[in-house]
């Protein structure tokens, strides 16, 4: 699944090869998974130039100016493609909906059907990690209100802060030496503080590292530079073999080296 620091470098990608340009309609394949009919969108949107790509959570978000946004969320297996070919995008299989330009599409397709396209969503009222009011103030007060919740499960839910998901919740766990075992409310502040100084630090990182390794990457993931949640890897850098576990329904990746507060 494309986590954060893959969507922050495909945005800026696909802005890249799309600025500027004039969506003339948009085409829905599957319509359980677009909120919006296609004559609608294709109303509000024909002749508009594409200003600006953001990301908020897990979502890319396409913004065509005076509101007209259009949210796509890729989910566990959702891809998108770039094409100016009619055969190509044809032949392109699991097709969800796609943003027909002058010369070219943007394609988004999924084998599980399972990315979702939103027209106008609605703000949420919930921070996105990177967004400023992620503040350590905020990040302390909800960990107070939940300290019955497992750390990692903290980490990755969506309705406390977007963006985070379970391979960066492992890796930025590691990054501030925190067991994935730990209850919310047995972590001392002191370490709460590093926890969330280590999702700034970790995503951040991780987008840098991406930028590196594949440019021009618009679609999939990129992993190999992982510290801790990885196949690849027997031991981490600081030498402690690396663990394996199913921890609030995740494959975990952990190392003895990770505080377990009790």
């Amino acid at each position: 699944m494309p986590e954060l620091p893959d969507l922050e470098v495909f945005k800026d990608n696909i802005y890249k090869q799309l600025t500027s340009k004039k969506l003339v309609d948009v085409t829905v394949y599957h319509h359980q998974q677009v909120t919006t009919p296609q004559t609608i969108m294709t109303e509000a949107l024909k002749g508009r130039e594409l200003i600006t790509i953001n990301r908020f959570g897990k979502e890319l978000l396409f913004d065509f100016a005076d509101g007209e946004v259009v949210a796509t969320h890729l989910m566990l297996n959702g891809r998108v493609s770039i094409l100016n070919d009619p055969i190509a995008i044809e032949n392109i299989r699991f097709k969800i909906f796609s943003l027909n330009f002058e010369n070219e599409s943007i394609v988004f397709s999924d084998t599980g059907r399972l990315c979702t396209v939103k027209y106008k969503p609605a703000p949420t009222g919930i921070p996105d990690v990177f967004g400023t009011d992620f503040t350590l103030e905020y990040f302390l007060n909800i960990a107070q209100k939940k300290r019955r919740m497992n750390v990692k499960a903290f980490l990755i839910n969506q309705q406390i802060a977007k963006g985070i998901g379970n391979a960066y919740a492992d890796e930025i766990l590691w990054h501030a030496r925190i067991s994935p075992h730990c209850l919310v409310g047995k972590i001392p502040e002191a370490a709460l503080i590093e926890l969330y100084h280590a999702i700034g630090v970790v995503l951040k990182e991780a987008v840098t590292s991406i930028r590196a390794i594949q440019p021009d990457i618009i679609a999939g993931e990129e992993r190999s530079f992982l510290q801790v949640h990885t196949k690849l890897k027997k031991q981490t850098k600081t030498g402690y073999p690396i663990m394996s576990e199913r921890i609030v329904s995740k494959t975990t990746y952990f190392t003895d080296e990770q505080v377990l507060y009790e």
